[in-house]
């Protein structure tokens, strides 16, 4: 074999050399796509609307999207720290805290009960566990018993001061029927915010899984929209951003980031876990903090 190798040097030796720097290069890509799979990005937001009370000037706001019952350091120490040393005054999950395809309750029960020793924490749905009710079930049972708030197709007033925001959350449009079209989804949504009134005119945010439906949220009024879903396109490209999206499809427009339409903003996770496909490419693991101003 080496006898074999060298002769292939000797009568090649360009092509050897091509070929040593392909197998170079393919294992530093190969360490660099490992290493930011295991590292957690803090992505800064400010918020700024003149609806927001004074009270709540500054307010923290962490958000958690697409755990997928994943692993960030021993016993998602990654997330956990990151998270304390942020200091947010609540945490917001977005959906998908399971994974349909391997769900593990002690991982997603072990976090949850570090999530509310931090400060209040709100969940809202994702599609991932609208497929596995059993699951599903038990995941809100162990919710309950570290207090964190659920919010399906609930609202509940956050209160500082005299002052007091409206939080809100509904179910992913998969609890209804996984097969509705784009038209349906957008119409169910809808409706389901606005079964969600909010008569006194309180600034509102809103935890839902899907970004796609950004129009919806546009139409409804609400202020401030916390969603996933994307996973941030999963795979990145520079200068171009996020190659593909469920419900987006090819280079979507709201795979990651903060967009703002009228008076509704909404910020998008790129998420923390994976699903079908176990890794990521130039899209990190992120944990997202929004601060509100008044302005």
């Amino acid at each position: 074999m080496q006898k074999l190798l060298s002769t292939f040097i000797d009568k090649h030796p360009v092509r050897s050399i091509v070929i040593l720097i392909i197998l170079v290069l393919t294992i530093i890509y190969s360490i660099w796509i490992y290493h930011e799979n295991h590292i957690v990005n803090i992505t800064y937001y400010e918020v700024k609307s003149s609806r927001i009370p004074k009270s709540f000037e500054g307010f923290r706001i962490a958000q958690i999207s697409d755990f997928h019952n994943t692993m960030l350091g021993d016993n998602n120490k990654l997330i956990i720290d990151s998270l304390r040393e942020s200091k947010p005054d609540i945490i917001v999950i977005t959906g998908d805290f399971l994974d349909s395809r391997n769900p593990n309750i002690e991982i997603c029960a072990d976090v949850a009960k570090k999530l509310t020793a931090i400060a209040p924490t709100y969940y809202s749905t994702g599609n991932h566990e609208s497929r596995i009710p059993a699951e599903f079930n038990e995941l809100l049972e162990r919710f309950r018993q570290c207090n964190v708030k659920i919010l399906q197709n609930k609202k509940r007033l956050i209160t500082l001061g005299d002052d007091s925001i409206r939080i809100c959350g509904i179910d992913d449009p998969d609890f209804l029927d996984p097969e509705m079209t784009p038209e349906e989804r957008a119409e169910k949504t809808f409706k389901r915010i606005l079964a969600l009134e909010n008569t006194d005119g309180k600034y509102c945010i809103l935890l839902s899984h899907r970004p796609d439906l950004f129009q919806t949220y546009v139409e409804s009024g609400v202020d401030l929209v916390f969603s996933g879903h994307a996973h941030g396109g999963q795979f990145r490209l520079p200068f171009i951003g996020a190659v593909f999206a469920p419900d987006e499809g090819f280079f979507p427009k709201y795979a990651e980031g903060i967009h703002t339409e009228g008076n509704t903003t909404m910020v998008v996770s790129r998420g923390l876990g994976q699903s079908i496909i176990p890794f990521r490419i130039n899209n990190s693991p992120e944990l997202v903090i929004a601060e509100l101003h008044k302005i």
